[in-house]
């Protein structure tokens, strides 16, 4: 939860007693902060609990995957084999499942007292999941245009004031916001996938990636890069600059990216010499326009992308085993000739005799349909190398 949050919460509820109008506007702002907590709704619930005057408060959210339970938050937090018991099963008897989108409906409206207390989702599930009783309900179903839904319901002890149509309106009010909070999820979600899709990727490939803000300090990194510029060989961090191993490099770096930000799109390389001895990093800078932002935040601007040519690829056997219906031991050969090794020194690495190599060699010629070693790595580049990104 957001401290600052839970600090207005806190008070809110400890000097107003009658302030629900304080209260509805935390709450809605909670609806918003649920985007990006990592207990999403926990607060939004615990506000709309006091702002109801309800003993529970339960949200399930189910994407459109049949197959995908969603999940559940409850407040007062319940006993999780019970949330198990109603994500799996138990969401199917919920007399409101089939109440049309957005309409808020009261448990009176559906049906008498003496049908819900007999119904076998009172008696068999609510009853047992809520000790406290749940002898009044109100709900409503949220749905996305992904197809995403959302299963909101208050419940009251019975005897606590039933619910009425100014309850009906109040949670109406919720309504526009939760569904818009839900969307900006769905999109938050599928940009951090598709992220992590194109990182993986590039991490399979072996190359890192940089992106600098507006005023070239470094923003981000993956995996690759902070290896990198860990290893401080080629290329390390001055507080949140980059700078490279001579001043002369760090001078020409600066420049590719000064270029960058002026030029967006453009795209220029150098070479990064190592202390090692190594041979040198490959650095491409690009440039991306500067995108309108209604925050402070820093936004990215240059993104460098680093190649170690020393860095050995490690595409998955299975891929090529698959691609190219190799042996266990042709696909090991091959690898190590993606590699750079020469035919007597990989069957020296992999342990086999050369005549062993030069046979396995063969059988790889004749299924990948090339007759020299050179066109078996530009056929493994285009193909393992490539397509094994996807796997990780």
């Amino acid at each position: 939860m957001n401290p600052i949050l839970d600090m207005a919460i806190s008070t809110s509820l400890s000097s107003t007693t009658g302030d629900e109008t304080g209260l509805f506007n935390l709450a809605i702002h909670a609806v918003y902060q649920s985007v990006q907590e990592a207990d999403p709704w926990r607060s939004c619930l615990s506000l709309m609990v006091s702002y109801f005057r309800v003993a529970n408060a339960s949200l399930v959210v189910r994407p459109s995957a049949a197959s995908d339970p969603g999940y559940l938050v409850c407040v007062p937090a319940g006993n999780q084999a019970m949330e198990q018991a109603y994500r799996s099963k138990w969401y199917k008897f919920d007399p409101f499942i089939d109440v049309p989108p957005e309409c808020v409906m009261l448990g009176s409206n559906l049906m008498t007292d003496a049908q819900w207390q007999g119904s076998a989702f009172f008696r068999d599930y609510l009853g047992p999941a809520l000790p406290a009783g749940a002898g009044h309900v109100m709900g409503v179903n949220i749905t996305t245009q992904a197809g995403t839904t959302a299963l909101l319901r208050l419940h009251r002890v019975q005897h606590a004031p039933p619910f009425g149509i100014e309850d009906k309106q109040r949670l109406a009010m919720f309504v526009p916001h939760m569904k818009q909070a839900m969307m900006l999820t769905a999109h938050l979600n599928g940009t951090a996938l598709q992220m992590k899709i194109y990182e993986d990727g590039l991490e399979r490939l072996n190359i890192g990636v940089i992106v600098l803000d507006e005023a070239g300090q470094l923003l981000r990194a993956n995996s690759t890069a902070r290896q990198m510029l860990d290893g401080a060989d080629g290329l390390r961090l001055a507080g949140r600059h980059l700078a490279a191993h001579t001043l002369a490099e760090t001078r020409d770096l600066q420049r590719l990216v000064a270029s960058a930000r002026e030029h967006p799109k453009r795209v220029t390389a150098m070479g990064l010499s190592r202390p090692s001895g190594r041979r040198k990093l490959a650095a491409v800078v690009r440039g991306f326009p500067l995108t309108e932002a209604a925050d402070a935040c820093a936004r990215p601007m240059v993104a460098i992308f680093l190649r170690d040519p020393d860095m050995a690829a490690e595409p998955p056997h299975d891929i090529a085993r698959q691609l190219f219906d190799f042996t266990p031991a042709e696909a090991q050969l091959a690898i190590e000739l993606l590699n750079g090794l020469s035919l007597d020194e990989a069957a020296a690495k992999l342990g086999i005799l050369r005549n062993t190599g030069r046979a396995h060699l063969r059988a790889i010629f004749s299924k990948t349909g090339v007759t020299r070693q050179s066109e078996l790595v530009r056929v493994l580049l285009n193909g393992v190398l490539a397509l094994s990104t996807i796997e990780k």
